[in-house]
């Protein structure tokens, strides 16, 4: 059987076969389709990275809105003295 890989690692190889999370394979059927109504030809790579990035958004708004987050105090440094 062959190795698999997610979205989520450096370097993809399209050689081997990639597992998309449910909403990963959405936004990545979504970014294929925006392609070739363009006409401009597929960038598969461009197409992967654009699904990864925009589900880890969706999760992490997701996780803003149930409450799982942490506050953090901005600290501003004066480096003009």
């Amino acid at each position: 059987m062959s190795e698999t890989q997610t979205l989520n690692q450096e370097n993809l190889d399209l050689s081997k076969p990639i597992n998309f999370a449910p909403r990963e394979l959405t936004l990545f059927k979504a970014e294929l389709d925006k392609q070739l109504a363009e006409g401009k030809g597929v960038d598969i790579f461009k197409a992967l990275r654009n699904a990864h990035y925009l589900a880890e958004i969706d999760r992490r708004i997701a996780n803003v809105k149930a409450g799982r987050w942490t506050e953090h105090e901005l600290i501003e440094v004066d480096d003009d003295e």
